[in-house]
């Protein structure tokens, strides 16, 4: 009797511990989130919008996807860049090919190797900061696709790799224009020769996450690889980015459990790429060496 005593107390403790530990955080929902990268040789691409936490409670139920970007995209913000000599304002357009559908860039500067871009994001009362650098370009020595059943395998080979340093790994198809990052696709790398694993990105539905691991195999679409070095705390956002998006919600909604982020005075990313890409084919077993 004295043991069933102590196991029911027990067990009512551990249930106030995790009622208390589920109550719901209070959020700020309406912080700027600043989406931002510049590449080695490319002009900065950088979207605005506002933080969006789902609330079934409250949303009507005809609530889409269009509706949500529609109230929180930041259209008539500002984006200042700094490259460490000159200062140059982002020219805002919409662009449809990229979620959020507009974009502020500038053919004014192009990233260089080693160089540090600070940028300052405004929008209504919101002044949002963050600084990176563009670290060397990772590259891929060859590309290997092999079919497994209706699907590709795809394994990259690196050579020169710096051990402990991360990289991320993103593809989108060749009718894409903006990259989605791979499943395990942000890592460090334990060998200076690896073998690397590119999976088919993370999909996000109405019905909820899929993960498909291998790509499926076409005859008509191909895709294109990027492959990069980052900074640590562009390494620690993507990383606890795919944490996040493999078991919840899309990159602007907030949830109670946040992603790592390099913006001061906001959410989201600001990062510096050495990037390299390769466009492939997934019809037949094949060998890119490059």
């Amino acid at each position: 009797m004295a043991h069933f005593k102590h196991t029911y107390i027990f067990i009512v403790i551990l249930a106030i511990c995790l009622l208390s530990a589920c109550e719901k955080e209070t959020l700020d929902h309406s912080k700027l989130v600043v989406e931002g990268w510049i590449d080695a040789g490319k002009h900065p691409i950088v979207m605005l919008h506002t933080s969006y936490s789902l609330d079934f409670a409250n949303d009507p139920k005809d609530t889409t996807l269009i509706d949500v970007l529609a109230d929180h995209l930041a259209l008539f913000g500002k984006v200042v860049l700094f490259d460490g000599k000159d200062s140059v304002i982002l020219t805002g357009r919409m662009d449809t090919n990229y979620l959020p559908p507009c974009i502020y860039t500038t053919t004014k500067i192009r990233g260089e190797i080693g160089k540090t871009y600070t940028l300052h994001a405004y929008y209504k009362d919101d002044v949002a900061t963050s600084t990176t650098e563009i670290p060397t370009i990772a590259t891929f020595d060859s590309i290997r696709t092999t079919q497994y059943n209706a699907k590709m395998n795809v394994i990259g080979y690196a050579n020169h790799l710096e051990i402990g340093e991360p990289y991320i790994l993103m593809a989108k198809t060749t009718q894409q224009k903006q990259y989605k990052i791979c499943p395990m696709g942000a890592f460090r790398a334990t060998h200076s020769q690896m073998p690397i694993t590119i999976n088919n990105p993370i999909d996000f539905t109405g019905k909820g996450v899929l993960l498909q691991t291998l790509f499926p195999k076409t005859d008509s679409v191909g895709i294109v690889i990027k492959f990069a070095k980052v900074g640590e705390a562009e390494f620690q956002m993507w990383d606890s980015y795919i944490a996040q998006n493999m078991t919840q919600g899309i990159f602007f909604m907030e949830t109670h459990s946040n992603i790592i982020s390099n913006i001061k005075n906001g959410n989201g990313y600001w990062c510096g790429m050495g990037a390299s890409e390769y466009t492939i084919y997934l019809n037949k077993d094949s060998l890119y060496i490059y």
